[in-house]
Order: structure tokens, then C-alpha cells, then sequence
């Protein structure tokens, strides 16, 4: 991989909530100060790398530059995660869902190439996609931590021939965490919908 010396993969100790790095001293791994003001749905995230230098550029060019390649940089980057201790790698993979119109505009959903990706690695992994976005919100570039929350609100659902299994574990994906309003806002669809078990894994945090 090109540019590899600016990758940070995360290790532990990291944040449960959002999966970003704790260094020095920390009273709760569960929080950090990137998400303390975050009530989560799901029980813990994963963030595999820090989300600056090479890493920006791929997902970068995966989501607005129809740059495929870019799965090939971060199949690797799967395949030399640090995985959290007692992590479970099994589960049914959800990616975070599009919006018709934004599936029809950009032509495929990053996350789930990402998803489908993480289930070509790790064996454990199974796809499904039970999920839809029902509201074509704005993009969550435009607003501070409140109100991506308030943006996001009731905008995924449980698709109409889907069926959510209670004992099964559900995995969200998506390309980066960064207030994890996106995250919590499927978790919470899902745990509507009757899961019980809910984590998210992301490529990136920033």
C-alpha cells in the first residue's frame, strides 16, 4: 500500500463507544472524549485505522471518485487489524444504508462494498442487508454533533420483507466514525426492529 507510513492502525486500549485510541490514563474505556456526550444503542465500535493521510484519500476516492480501487487498500487494512479483546468476529454484516437517489447518483453503496469486503476476510462474517433509508436527508457535512443526530432521525428503517432474528448478533458498517450519530441512528432501527445484540466496525476515525 502506497503512503502506509501515515496509517495509524488503532490498538487497544481504545473507546468501546467510537473505537479511537485511549493514551494515559482513563477512568472508563467505555467513553472518550470524542463521544462522552453520545448515548449509544449499540454495545461497542470499531475503528481499524485513524482517519487522516492515506486513509482520507482512500475513502475519499471510494465515495466521491467512483475509486474501486480503493477496496484493495482497505481489504489489507482488514487483514491487519488489531481486533479488541473478546471482540466477536461472527455476526450478520448491515451496511450502513443510501438513499435511492444517492445509490442511483453515486451508482453503489461504499459502505456496503466495504461490508461485503469484511465478509471476504473474516469467515465468521455473513452479509445481509435488512436495513433501508427512508428519508433523503442532507449530508451530515453540513451540521455540528446536535444536529446530525436531529438530521438523522427516523431516517433508516427495517425493509418491509426483512426479519430481524433476536438471538443472532448484528455488525453495522460504515466508512468513518465521526460524531457516530449515522451508527447509533441504524442501531436504533434495528433494536426497534428487535435486535438485541448490535456492534458497528468503521474503516476510519475522524
Amino acid at each position: 500500500m502506497k503512503c502506509s507510513q501515515s496509517i495509524r492502525l488503532v490498538e487497544d486500549p481504545r473507546c468501546r463507544t467510537c473505537g479511537y485510541p485511549i493514551w494515559g490514563d482513563a477512568e472508563s474505556a467505555d467513553f472518550c472524549q470524542n463521544c462522552e456526550h453520545l448515548t449509544p444503542v449499540y454495545e461497542q465500535c470499531v475503528s481499524l485505522v485513524l482517519f487522516k493521510g492515506a486513509v482520507r484519500g482512500l475513502v475519499h476516492a471510494l465515495k466521491y471518485e467512483q475509486g474501486l480501487w480503493a477496496l484493495r487498500d482497505i481489504r489489507v487494512l482488514m487483514e491487519n487489524a488489531s481486533w479488541p479483546d473478546g471482540f466477536s468476529l461472527e455476526g450478520q454484516v448491515v451496511a450502513v444504508p443510501l438513499h435511492p437517489r444517492k445509490l442511483r447518483e453515486r451508482g453503489y453503496n461504499q459502505s456496503e462494498l466495504i461490508a461485503r469486503e469484511l465478509c471476504s476476510v473474516v469467515p465468521g462474517f455473513h452479509f445481509e442487508q435488512p436495513l433501508e433509508r427512508v428519508l433523503d436527508t442532507e449530508s451530515q457535512t453540513k451540521f455540528d454533533k446536535r444536529d446530525r443526530r436531529r438530521n438523522l432521525k427516523n431516517a433508516f428503517s427495517l425493509r418491509s420483507n426483512r426479519a430481524i432474528d433476536p438471538a443472532k448478533r448484528y455488525l453495522i458498517i460504515d466508512d468513518v466514525f465521526t460524531t457516530g450519530s449515522t451508527i447509533n441512528a441504524c442501531a436504533s432501527a434495528l433494536r426497534k426492529a428487535g435486535a438485541r445484540r448490535i456492534d458497528a466496525l468503521t474503516v476510519g476515525h475522524g
